[in-house]
């Protein structure tokens, strides 16, 4: 009689299957997570479920969305967006003939198209490229088509709700301008980035969270090294850099850390 897996073999087969690395997260919460999500889908244990997933691509796909937790929001954290609109956004395009930003873990696209939205406002959507990156294809796929709830879109001043999208029936739908202002791609911040130009403005808010400190660590150096000095760092408001000056980085406003 085969000996029923434990979490270290589902982790072993998962990332052999994936090329997701489990270990890179906060192991307690990580494992139970998965244990709900077994007991809610009428698995037996960490084996029945992995050939659940081994065998059918849309519960493979419907648990990364539930690892990967995409819930977000436009103008979600306003402080955030004001600070980036009053402080950041035109300190970077003084000092720059033209910026590069980058939503790391951009989830469903919100964050991207938001500042897309900023940018337009300050009448510097030609100066900017936006690349938005999540591991999870479905995410980015419904980024890509831009279609959003209410509860999505609330936060959105009102004079900029009907500028910005159009509403058909419930669904309110991000306008082409916006979307021809972000490019997509998978991406896998557990893994060395190539291929990425210099970033003056990296978001990756509310990612941090799940994982190790060590990792956090080794994902914080990979964006400094992309960032030219005087570039800009922002994470979630419930996350926090300790000592951000090994990093070469200096908090400036809340949640959001300028390279040094």
């Amino acid at each position: 009689m085969n000996k029923e897996w434990d979490f270290e073999e589902f982790k072993k087969k998962f990332r052999e299957k994936t090329s997701l690395d489990l270990d890179s997260y906060k192991q307690r919460q990580m494992e139970r997570r998965i244990r709900q999500m077994i007991t809610r889908e009428g698995c037996t244990g960490f084996q029945d479920f992995f050939q659940w997933l081994d065998t059918d691509q849309e519960a493979l796909n419907k648990f990364l969305t539930y690892l990967t937790i995409n819930t977000s929001g436009f103008f979600r954290d306003e402080h955030v967006y004001e600070n980036l609109k009053k402080n950041v956004l035109p300190e970077l395009l003084q000092k720059f003939k033209d910026i590069n930003i980058w939503s790391a873990g951009c989830s469903n696209g919100e964050e991207p198209y938001t500042v897309a939205i900023i940018l337009e406002e300050l009448n510097a959507h030609n100066r900017a490229s936006i690349l938005a990156g999540d591991f999870d294809q479905k995410a980015l796929e419904r980024a890509r088509e831009g279609k959003y709830s209410w509860r999505q879109v609330e936060k959105v001043p009102t004079a900029l709700l009907g500028k910005c999208f159009n509403k058909e029936g419930d669904w309110y739908y991000i306008k082409d301008r916006y979307k021809n202002m972000v490019t997509y791609r998978q991406q896998d911040l557990l893994k060395p980035l190539h291929g990425l130009q210099t970033m003056h403005l990296i978001l990756c808010r509310n990612v941090f969270i799940y994982f190790k400190t060590e990792i956090q660590e080794e994902v914080i150096n990979r964006f400094v090294n992309l960032m030219p000095l005087g570039g800009y760092l922002v994470i979630g408001c419930a996350e926090y850099i300790s000592e951000a000056h090994r990093f070469g980085l200096e908090r400036k406003y809340s949640a959001i850390y300028r390279k040094k």
